[in-house]
């Protein structure tokens, strides 16, 4: 039986209910971290130690991403992604996917002291008043093709670039996808996009999707103000427009990591939320046989994350030279993934709240995390 055969889940991954039950846990979550649903959030996730990540058990590298629900005091994050400005030594900044929160430390991470549990810090405030909703306001990024194209071929998946674009391994991509006549869709860095304006311009030339994934790729992304939010998703649409002269549709937050704010946010501008549902960890360079091997494990309607940015990505080409054809030829359709043209926000003038992201010329994220 064909791995993409309705009705047989794919050895090693979760069962697609899996999702059901994550974004129940999600709305826990987010009813616990508005200080509600407790009783919710301990029956769906039951005790958590020393830290209080809502995560749910997966094997890292499977199909299946698990909504990152943070808690005042996240534990830190094990995932290391060199997102540098140009022309300064690259520093290593956490960065999660939610399908491996399972790999953070409890106890020992910031906001934790020894034998005396989570220590609390006040988060500084700095509201935003946010301009009218452009477009609906979502309770949950798309996890899979049809929840934004419903339209689409039943047989489409999408292959989604992610912390790009790279002088180096950006055009490697590139080639590949066109020698494949295959179709992508590229979630950009900000300080990326500004230091390399003609790389943004070539995969817009070749005919594929481009999408905000934030200024300086912050971690946690959550935990940043509204102020910082609304300037990281800003500063980005904004380099993206000027360097390629088109208007991105879709925001995918770093580390896959959504709270109301941001939700709400988006809306204000004209976004929807992006996520993915299969990761193959390729950003923790595991090696291109299990790269190729989870890539492989996509089936129709799934949105697949893979990087051409961050860090060394040979691994990364090395398996999209056998999973592009073998897509192919299991008549997969890769589509890109943008609004329809009947969902698309119309144009507006000067989107700008009323307290200004922009005012202050330097963005402060906050701290990296050590990671073990």
């Amino acid at each position: 039986m064909p791995p993409d055969e309705p009705g047989r889940p794919r050895p090693g991954t979760p069962d697609r209910s899996d999702v059901t039950r994550r974004r129940l846990l999600t709305a826990a979550g987010l009813l616990a971290t508005a200080g509600a649903g407790d009783v919710v959030w301990k029956a769906l996730n039951g005790p958590s130690g020393g830290t209080q990540r809502l995560i749910a058990a997966s094997d890292p590298g499977t199909t299946g991403h698990l909504p990152t629900v943070l808690s005042p005091s996240p534990s830190p994050s094990p995932r290391l992604s060199s997102l540098a400005t140009p022309g300064s030594t690259p520093t290593p900044t956490p960065h999660v996917t939610a399908s491996h929160a399972s790999h953070a430390t409890s106890g020992d991470g910031p906001g934790h002291r020894h034998g005396k549990g989570p220590a609390r810090r006040r988060k500084k405030v700095e509201n935003v008043t946010l301009p009218p909703a452009r477009v609906p306001v979502h309770s949950q990024p798309a996890y899979y093709v049809h929840d934004l194209l419903p339209d689409a071929p039943k047989r489409a998946i999408a292959l989604t670039i992610d912390d790009g674009p790279d002088p180096d391994w950006t055009p490697k991509v590139l080639r590949l996808l066109d020698k494949y006549d295959v179709q992508a869709t590229f979630c950009m860095v900000g300080v990326h996009v500004t230091a390399y304006p003609s790389l943004v311009r070539d995969v817009h030339r070749a005919g594929h999707a481009i999408v905000n994934h934030s200024w300086s790729h912050p971690l946690p992304f959550v935990s940043l103000t509204e102020k910082q939010i609304v300037a990281q998703i800003l500063r980005n649409q904004r380099a993206i427009e000027r360097a390629a002269g088109v208007t991105p549709e879709l925001f995918r937050a770093p580390g896959g990591e959504w709270s109301p704010f941001i939700y709400r946010a988006l809306a204000a501008y004209g976004l929807r939320p992006l996520d993915w549902d299969v990761d193959p960890a390729d950003w923790s360079e595991p090696g291109t046989r299990k790269i190729t091997r989870r890539m492989l494990r996509a089936r129709p309607n799934d949105i697949v994350l893979c990087h051409d940015g961050g860090g060394d990505r040979h691994e990364t080409v090395q398996a999209l030279r056998t999973v592009l054809p073998a897509y192919k030829r299991r008549k997969l359709d890769l589509v890109t993934l943008s609004l329809p043209s009947s969902d698309a926000p119309k144009p507006v003038t000067s989107p700008t709240p009323s307290s200004s992201p922009t005012s202050s010329p330097k963005l402060t994220p906050p701290s990296p995390s050590a990671t073990p």
